[in-house]
């Protein structure tokens, strides 16, 4: 699993609000060149996207070319000039963060700063981790686990130790049954958490590579790895997110986005991650699904 092109404070982590080459994390953590206004101005439709690190852009040179950049562009152009509306993109994502993660910011952060839509653009990590074996209600992502390990050398050299309270990763994959649920579950909490505010929430099932019916090119068949696993996974993701329903609740599958592109053209990065072209093709087709339901 790697983040291309990605500086260190991000891979993994949470970046303090600064500038960071090509990307600008604000004082509320978000991935944007400005601050929230709060509260929300007149006549303007306020959009979160949350997600991994391919919804926060790991690999795009500026926010412009990240999924959020290009679906804020679109509907400046396509859809204010016929409603009179002001349309918000926020991208709260994170490299390496699961569902759990998603559910965690929507339900105590998202949820509080009047939202109209939250997008969870996602799926991957929750594969990743299971692969991994570890238990995505309960485990550390790569920062957590830096950290935690660095202050443990600390207490030692006070001759301490800091007792362990997350299970110890599993030896074998996390079967893709209990993958699938354990997403689900928190997709679920997600849309409640959402549904009292009455704020519409959409799932989207991410692309990779290794579920990707696209032809891979020479390079990208160098990064296709557990295919079996992945795919697996990923059906029963998709059959049980088909069957969830709630009243603000819509679920999308764009895994198959690439699958019509042949071995010519380099669409991924690596397993998970796409460039340019991916982010503005995902950003279009989140569009078509949701410009009914903005504009209603």
């Amino acid at each position: 699993w790697s983040v291309p092109n990605v500086p260190a404070p991000f891979v993994g982590s949470i970046p303090a609000p600064g500038i960071y080459r090509g990307a600008r994390i604000n004082a509320m953590q978000f991935r944007a060149d400005r601050e929230l206004p709060i509260p929300k101005p007149d006549r303007t439709f306020r959009i979160f996207l949350t997600g991994g690190s391919t919804a926060y852009g790991s690999g795009s040179p500026d926010q412009e070319r990240t999924i959020g950049g290009y679906l804020a562009e679109i509907l400046g152009r396509d859809l204010t000039p016929r409603t009179g509306m002001s349309y918000e993109v926020f991208t709260m994502a994170n490299p390496a963060w699961a569902s759990t993660h998603e559910r965690i910011i929507i339900e105590n952060r998202l949820s509080e700063l009047e939202p109209d839509l939250v997008i969870s653009f996602s799926g991957a990590n929750d594969v990743h981790w299971g692969i991994l074996g570890q238990n995505v209600f309960w485990f550390r992502t790569y920062a957590d686990e830096f950290f935690q390990n660095l202050i443990k050398r600390v207490y030692r050299l006070t001759e301490r130790e800091i007792p362990e309270i997350i299970p110890a990763a599993g030896k074998e994959d996390i079967p893709p049954p209990l993958v699938a649920q354990r997403l689900v579950k928190n997709v679920r909490l997600s849309a409640f958490a959402l549904s009292r505010p009455h704020v519409a929430y959409v799932f989207i099932l991410q692309p990779t590579l290794s579920t990707t019916g696209k032809h891979p090119s020479g390079r990208e068949r160098k990064y296709l790895r557990h295919r079996e696993y992945f795919q697996e996974c990923y059906s029963r993701m998709d059959r049980e997110l088909k069957s969830l329903h709630a009243e603000n609740f819509t679920y999308i599958n764009l895994s198959g986005i690439f699958d019509q592109m042949d071995d010519q053209e380099d669409i991924f990065l690596d397993s998970y991650h796409f460039g340019d072209k991916g982010n503005e093709m995902v950003a279009r087709q989140i569009y078509s699904h949701i410009n009914q339901m903005i504009i209603k």
